[in-house]
């Protein structure tokens, strides 16, 4: 008896299922046959639609609908049309570099409804720009600089592979990266909202990890490689447009110079005391040949070449050495490398070690130095202009 129940259920559970799946197979149907869309220019969009209605026991049909809607929407879901018109007016001119478009048709059809939607791109963008920086190269402790940018938005010509003038570039779609060039993840970014824009680097966030990031590179090579990047934000993610690369010294190429030729000058007056004649030297030159700077030391090497006429017998001499020397002309040393057999005998007899140490090259540099520190005690020394290493 049990399992005559439970076969009579299992019996009117199927029934009840075919019956169900046979009305929803057989209920009248309301659908887009069709949705064409024909750009004839990136302003302009024709829409094609075909409706089709199946009763429930007659052949399909195509049918007009009762209410016809067309909404347009951009990327962010902003509505750019709506209405039962087939030529529309797209915006394209405001709108990202190929941005997203749906486009989406609806109908109603007695009491049936009906959705499709299609997508399709706006048109190719870019800016062109001329831009240049204006951020002191000298000076690090100074922040302040200037961008002067003339840009203008450019699409590309419908069906061709030329570009039109749209407009000018909004403040929104224009911003400067800063950074470091061997630190790029540390940086500030500002927006452009004028042909002339004045920055300063303290009024953006991030900015003590760029200023850290400048010192520490001026510490480990004298110079830090500064990057001005300019982004259009044409699409989703920002476009480099351009690029200036600014170096940040301490002091310039041509202040360094000057320095360290005066270092090399006061190094060649000591030298050539050691090695010219009993009787002194007529006259002499110095040919700085190549130099660097060391940063972290705050000190020169710099290879030079001492030429020197003997007051006595008029006889030319010459050798050439390395100095290494700070900046302060402190801790100075002064290698021999090679020279004229009269250089190198005197250089061997009077000296005769490979390397001559250097007291400071500018002692009035080292009083002053010693009067503006306090003294925890006094000692009496006395000075050379040089001494022999032992």
């Amino acid at each position: 008896m049990a399992e005559t129940t439970r076969s009579f259920r299992l019996y009117r559970g199927l029934v009840l299922l075919v019956f169900l799946l046979s009305a929803c197979s057989s209920r009248s149907s309301f659908v887009v046959q069709s949705f064409e869309l024909n750009q004839t220019s990136w302003d302009s969009l024709h829409i094609a639609t075909e409706f089709l209605y199946q009763p429930l026991f007659n052949a399909k049909t195509s049918v007009s609908p009762d209410v016809l809607v067309y909404t347009v929407f951009s990327a962010d879901f902003d509505t750019l049309y709506v209405g039962d018109g087939t030529n529309i007016s797209l915006p394209d001119r405001r709108l990202s570099d190929r941005e997203r478009i749906l486009v989406e048709v609806c109908a109603v059809f007695q009491t049936m409804s009906t959705c499709e939607q299609k997508v399709i791109s706006a048109s190719p963008k870019k800016v062109v720009a001329e831009y240049a920086v204006d951020f002191p190269q000298d000076s690090p402790l100074n922040d302040k600089g200037e961008v002067e940018l003339a840009s203008v938005l450019q699409r590309q010509v419908f069906d061709s592979d030329q570009w039109e003038q749209i407009r000018k570039p909004s403040g929104k779609e224009l911003s400067v990266k800063i950074y470091v060039e061997k630190a790029p993840d540390d940086y500030i970014r500002f927006p452009i909202t004028r042909s002339t824009t004045p920055f300063a680097l303290n009024r953006y966030d991030g900015h003590r990890d760029l200023r850290y990031q400048i010192q520490s590179s001026m510490m480990d090579s004298d110079s830090a490689v500064v990057m001005f990047d300019l982004y259009a934000l044409m699409s989703e993610e920002p476009s480099l447009v351009a690029q200036e690369r600014i170096v940040v010294r301490s002091k310039s190429v041509e202040q360094r110079t000057i320095e360290v030729r005066e270092l090399v000058d006061q190094a060649g007056a000591v030298i050539l005391s050691e090695v010219s004649g009993r009787l002194g030297s007529r006259r002499a030159y110095i040919f700085l040949i190549d130099w660097s700077f060391e940063p972290l030391n705050k000190a020169y090497l710099a290879e030079f070449e001492l030429h020197w006429q003997d007051a006595f017998r008029g006889e030319w001499s010459d050798l050439t050495g390395m100095l290494h020397v700070r900046s302060d002309g402190a801790e100075g040393s002064f290698q021999f490398l090679r020279g004229s057999e009269t250089a190198e005998k005197r250089w061997n007899d009077r000296i005769s070690t490979e390397y001559l140490q250097l007291d400071p090259l500018f002692p009035e540099r080292e009083r002053d130095r010693e009067r503006d520190t306090p003294a925890s005690g006094t000692e009496n020394t006395t000075k050379r202009s040089s001494r022999r290493s032992q």
